[in-house]
């Protein structure tokens, strides 16, 4: 079992199931991942980490390439588990991002998927693909989720709220709701 914890740094609820906790007791069948490009802001130096049963560790070390983070990316993955700040004012600004969005979306009539990531699906009612290519022209990106099942979502990332505040004024005119 691998467990993808790339957001769990978002993550409010206090009964989440944090891999770590199950990595090595389960013998070497519980691999987690996690990666400093979302939270820690460090995504441009491409480096994460997974924990796992040392028996396996052993295995992946045999076929990885050497030297596959670089000295850069180690020295900024360990300055970024040292500041704390950072980290709290990280998650202040997407929790905050998250509840001025949502309540952006509901005044609008619109559905969304909450979130417990720095982004979150909305319900757009048409093609997401047209919305997409309408925020892009007002110089705004969000994602069509056509290629994931879903023809009428969109995931928007949340960001400072400056530019969240830019993003509901062009969705508030692409949607005919401005």
């Amino acid at each position: 079992v691998v467990l993808d914890e790339a957001y769990i740094e978002f993550v409010r609820q206090n009964d989440v199931v944090k891999g770590f906790e199950y990595v090595g007791n389960e013998g070497p069948f519980v691999v987690t991942l996690r990666t400093f490009s979302k939270a820690y802001g460090l995504a441009g130096l491409r480096i994460g980490y997974g924990a796992m049963h040392p028996l396996l560790a052993d295995y992946i070390n045999r076929v990885r390439q050497p030297f596959n983070a670089n000295f850069l990316a180690q020295i900024g993955a360990l300055a970024a588990l040292d500041d704390e700040d950072f980290m709290k004012e990280t998650q202040k600004t997407v929790w905050e991002g998250l509840s001025y969005l949502y309540s952006e979306v509901e005044k609008m009539g619109l559905e969304y998927v909450p979130s417990e990531a720095n982004f979150f699906l909305i319900r757009v009612n048409r093609d997401a693909k047209e919305i997409y290519e309408a925020m892009l022209r007002k110089g705004v990106i969000v994602r069509a989720m056509n290629a994931y099942g879903l023809p009428d979502y969109i995931r928007v990332n949340v960001g400072k709220p400056e530019e969240n505040e830019r993003f509901v004024s062009a969705f508030r005119e692409v949607m005919g709701l401005a």
